[in-house]
């Protein structure tokens, strides 16, 4: 997700939005990663014979377990899109493989999954690190709630990404829906850091929970404030409605932006 300044007016602190940008970015990419996971473990979880199965997320996705059984652990999980970039039902385009090291199934209270991107892009953005999710069970909601850390960079076009986040997932919509990943919705809370491709430090909290829908390319609702050197940034992404609308404050001055 990259956000882009529609308004025409500028100031100084406008020159700054390059962290929110990029701080969008691989917060977008690394919602991937888990993305991938997530799916690969349940479409593993559901298959009957323990074989490689045919992701329900790209028709190029291979998803392979090891070992070839289902009382096993720990277990390794593969998705792999292929080496040349595959489209994916979602509209991007992935290759590489993402790696998922697991106690347990996803659902399980307690498992403890760690994943790794093998040369892994997105849409020709190279995707490195490792995110570690723990399942802390249902809390008093009877919702699931993960926690998840991530150390990890993204590089684009334009420099390399660091990022680091330690979030709580929560599982709002979709979990009874086994066979429909699409419908699955999540609350995120927590904070994060990072160097943008400029070389410029930031801080990340959230401030409202962020809405993520796995059917949807864009965060849907929720604020966080971001700073980074002497500017404070806040990003607004709505109330809910899949699209590309958010409100981005810049020391005082508000831009209406589009995420792409």
């Amino acid at each position: 997700m990259i956000v882009v300044i529609s308004s025409c007016k500028r100031d100084r602190g406008s020159d700054n939005y390059r962290s929110a940008i990029d701080n969008a970015t691989a917060e977008n990419m690394f919602n991937d990663v888990f993305k991938q996971a997530s799916d690969g473990i349940i479409a593993a979880e559901d298959s009957t014979d323990g074989r490689a199965v045919n992701s329900m997320l790209s028709t190029c996705a291979t998803i392979t377990i090891n070992p070839f059984d289902f009382v096993t652990f720990p277990k390794t999980i593969t998705v792999d899109f292929g080496t040349t970039n595959c489209l994916g039902n979602d509209g991007r385009y992935r290759r590489g493989k993402v790696v998922m090291n697991t106690t347990g199934w996803y659902r399980d209270s307690g498992t403890v999954i760690t994943v790794t991107p093998e040369n892994y892009y997105v849409n020709d953005n190279f995707v490195q690190g490792t995110k570690t999710l723990t399942n802390n069970g249902h809390n008093t909601s009877g919702n699931l709630t993960y926690t998840l850390q991530v150390n990890g960079t993204v590089t684009t076009s334009e420099g390399i990404i660091y990022w680091n986040s330690t979030r709580q997932h929560e599982w709002i919509e979709g979990e009874s829906t086994v066979l429909n990943p699409w419908d699955d919705v999540y609350l995120i809370t927590g904070s994060a850091d990072g160097t943008n491709v400029q070389g410029e430090d930031f801080d990340v909290v959230i401030n409202t929970p962020l809405r993520v829908q796995v059917g949807c390319r864009w965060i849907t609702a929720g604020s966080m404030t971001l700073t980074s050197g002497d500017f404070t940034i806040s990003v607004d992404y709505g109330s809910g409605a899949c699209d590309a609308d958010a409100v981005v404050t810049i020391n005082g001055n508000t831009y209406n932006i589009v995420m792409m």
